[in-house]
């Protein structure tokens, strides 16, 4: 009877372990189904990243600068990386004031002017509406932010014949809310 009762208790552990394994098993299967889900999402999004290219979902077709669209998701991706990586980074708003015969021309100098002024790829230039701009400088305290926007500024004086305003914002320095930022950036050149 000792030989059987100890049987019994092995079938019952290999039992237990085998009903373990099962459900490791489910519990495996259905990661990897998330994973597969999330690994799909991604080639996706790449796909329509690529796709996009050159079209006027990411480049402005005037000003051939980045379009409103893309810059948006650049800041909002940047921003979530600078506040998990705890980087800063500067957003810049230039707004041309005065919309005359030449206003086409002006926006594409400042365009052109913009993309000169700035550290590319590292910083990004896109338009933000129909009379702004908008300029994205990763990786910069205050300072080095401040002497961009006096270069972007006197730049301004010198090739643009109209009426422009500059405004500036660095996180995390004058605030941590992204909307909070680009609210006040937009009071500012208003």
């Amino acid at each position: 009877m000792d030989e059987r009762e100890e049987l019994m208790k092995r079938i019952k552990i290999l039992e237990d372990q085998l009903e373990y394994y099962r459900m490791r098993d489910e519990q495996m299967e259905q990661m990897l189904q998330e994973y597969n889900q999330f690994i799909k999402k991604q080639f996706e999004m790449y796909d329509d990243f690529v796709k996009d290219i050159g079209t006027s979902r990411i480049i402005d077709s005037l000003t051939r600068v980045y379009s409103s669209e893309h810059m948006s998701r650049l800041i909002a991706y940047y921003h979530q990386k600078a506040f998990e990586e705890n980087r800063g980074y500067a957003i810049v708003m230039v707004k041309l004031r005065q919309q005359n015969d030449c206003f086409e021309r002006n926006l594409v100098s400042v365009a052109k002017l913009l993309k000169n002024v700035v550290r590319v790829p590292m910083d990004s230039v896109g338009r933000f509406s129909n009379d702004s701009f908008v300029v994205l400088l990763t990786d910069v305290n205050k300072e080095n932010a401040q002497k961009v926007v006096d270069r972007i500024k006197d730049s301004l004086k010198r090739t643009v014949e109209t009426d422009t305003r500059v405004a500036l914002r660095v996180y995390p320095n004058d605030g941590e809310d992204l909307e909070k930022l680009i609210g006040e950036l937009l009071s500012e050149v208003a």
